[in-house]
């Protein structure tokens, strides 16, 4: 009998601590350091979800040549989040009504379509919720109406086509990165992704990095995310999906 209690104590214990553990791990400080605005190139991420499956389908900007919002992340220098900071402030969809005409073009969820608000609640429950401790972010209308404002300020296609850099071609990483600080003043970082047959690597985001004052900054010391791409790497910069993948118009 008494080792059957003592079995139950420990097992109670156990799942405490397990349960604790799992409420630190997703429910994270508010601390951070900066903020990463990041783009992502429509082309390679419709790439990136129909290798995964053939079948999927992906919804693309009406232009073409337009780079789309992933999201403003806060995040501290050398690590990883903070993530998910505030379960009392749920996504309200209805709270973005008067944005979504702008987001169904800028923000787009291209793996499930304009209508999807799936993509939205991901980026506010896991970043959003992080970024309220500054004024300027503090709401959900605020922090997708400054995603909206930035992208319009630093336009990846306009940076660089600024240095004639255009989608189409192949380009050295460092040149990508180099053309990105000469336009803009600041350092960037540049992702990839990369064909699983070819191994042939593809522009995916470009990533510059603000202060909580919002004012942009250099990304030097801030956590590389992979990059799956090296400085001296080629890259391409497709102008259309890669291996004709098809794609909806909405």
């Amino acid at each position: 009998m008494i080792k059957i209690i003592v079995n139950i104590l420990f097992f109670i214990v156990v799942n405490a601590y397990s349960d604790e553990s799992y409420r630190k791990g997703t429910t994270g400080s508010n601390d951070f350091d900066v903020l990463i605005f990041t783009q992502h190139w429509p082309q390679t991420v419709c790439f990136t979800w129909k290798e995964n499956s053939p079948s999927h389908k992906c919804s693309l900007p009406k232009e073409h040549d337009e780079w789309t919002i992933h999201g403003i992340w806060p995040t501290k220098y050398h690590e990883m989040g903070p993530e998910f900071c505030n379960r009392t402030m749920p996504f309200n969809s209805t709270a973005l009504k008067p944005l979504e005409g702008e987001l169904q073009e800028k923000w787009i969820d291209i793996e499930l379509g304009r209508t999807s608000y799936s993509f939205w609640q991901h980026e506010w429950d896991k970043h959003g919720t992080c970024a309220t401790v500054l004024e300027q972010l503090n709401t959900e209308v605020k922090y997708f109406r400054k995603g909206l404002d930035l992208i319009t300020t630093y336009d990846m296609k306009n940076v660089l086509a600024t240095v004639n850099i255009i989608p189409g071609q192949t380009y050295k990483v460092t040149t990508i990165l180099n053309a990105v600080a000469r336009v803009l003043g600041k350092q960037g970082m540049v992702t990839c992704k990369k064909n699983k047959n070819t191994r042939m690597s593809y522009i995916f985001e470009i990533r510059i990095c603000f202060d909580k004052k919002l004012q942009l900054i250099d990304c030097v010391g801030v956590l590389d995310y992979p990059t799956d791409c090296g400085n001296f790497e080629d890259v391409i910069y497709p102008s259309s999906v890669p291996q004709r993948y098809s794609v909806v118009q909405v």
